[in-house]
């Protein structure tokens, strides 16, 4: 079979790999979209994360991709309940090719009908991270929940907030246009560029300021702020946006370089800091309902769609920042 195969730091080739066969409790997928996750571009830029790739017998690289969907092309020893044919949405590692290995397991897939595309359904995965956050944060109605971030996970958080609570105002802060217009689009109540001005200050002007001179720190009156940038700073932004008493700060994203985070402020301020990884198996599940009713549309999110064999323009086109989410599509 065909395949991204991933040698190294923006090294990806488009080789002939072994298809591999099923074992006992396992599926063979034929993948028909894989979206770029962010972990896939910490690896495709640092290297980082290479151990969430699939090695290759006999085979020098690896196979990364782990966000995708497709439909059943062989079915292991022992597979009862799921037939050649079935649509899937699945999580497992070397979807960047024709085929992949799922396990069948709770976690591993999930079926999606008809009507849900397979681009929309290879976004559930991110979908069920921003879900994860978002449950973590526990926004109420009457709150105010900042939103660091516009690609994927912070739009679905979003979502996440539109679909299963009302009343809670939502501002989003981005430096990319297209990013801060989807946001709108989602349901988001203000968005902030933070190539016009700093991103704290314009919160604050929005929220309103609080301060405490013999603590000597400024705030707003923020109550929630979801980290899905991991920007260097993006997170001490963020505990500066918070009102003084029982803020949470959930930081989503992962870091590719450590940045200032006042531990003082932490404490003094009283602020709850969570970190979200990743989902749980009944966040994946709520991401397929949620998708599958229509409360949440996630395909006007996968903005570039690519061959397999335009991999790596793939990657540069997500890395640049412009895309919400680029797909490759075996």
């Amino acid at each position: 079979m065909k395949a991204a195969v991933y040698h190294g730091p923006r090294d990806i080739r488009i080789e002939e790999v072994p298809t591999p066969v099923p074992g006992p409790n396992e599926l063979l997928v034929a993948v028909k979209a894989c979206g770029i996750c962010g972990s896939d571009l910490h690896t495709y830029r640092y290297g980082l994360f290479e151990d969430l790739g699939r090695t290759i017998e006999g085979h020098e690289g690896r196979l990364m991709g782990h966000e995708f969907s497709g439909v059943v092309a062989e079915v292991g020893p022992g597979v009862t309940d799921i037939k050649v044919g079935d649509r899937l949405a699945g999580l497992g590692r070397g979807a960047y090719a024709e085929y992949v290995i799922v396990e069948v397991a709770d976690r591993s897939f999930h079926p999606i009908q008809d009507h849900v595309s397979f681009e929309e359904a290879a976004t559930f995965e991110p979908f069920g991270t921003s879900l994860h956050g978002v449950g973590l944060a526990a926004p109420q109605t009457g709150e105010t929940v900042v939103i660091l971030g516009a690609g994927i996970i912070g739009l679905g958080a979003i979502q996440a907030i539109r679909a299963q609570t009302s009343g809670v105002r939502v501002i989003v802060v981005d430096g990319t246009q297209t990013r801060l217009d989807m946001a709108r689009q989602l349901g988001a109540d203000e968005t902030i560029d933070f190539t016009e001005g700093d991103a704290v200050e314009q919160v604050l002007a929005l929220v309103g300021e609080q301060e405490i001179p013999r603590l000597g720190y400024r705030g707003g009156n923020v109550d929630v702020v979801l980290d899905c940038a991991g920007a260097p700073g993006s997170s001490q932004q963020g505990l500066q946006m918070l009102k003084q008493e029982n803020g949470r700060l959930v930081l989503v994203a992962l870091f590719e370089h450590d940045g200032p985070l006042d531990r003082n402020m932490i404490v003094r301020k009283h602020v709850q800091l969570l970190g979200s990884w990743g989902s749980t198996t009944e966040d994946l599940r709520l991401a397929i309902e949620l998708m599958s009713s229509g409360k949440v549309d996630r395909r006007a999110l996968v903005s570039h769609e690519f061959a397999l064999g335009q991999a790596d323009e793939a990657f540069a086109v997500q890395e640049k920042g412009q895309a919400i989410k680029v797909v490759v599509k075996p």
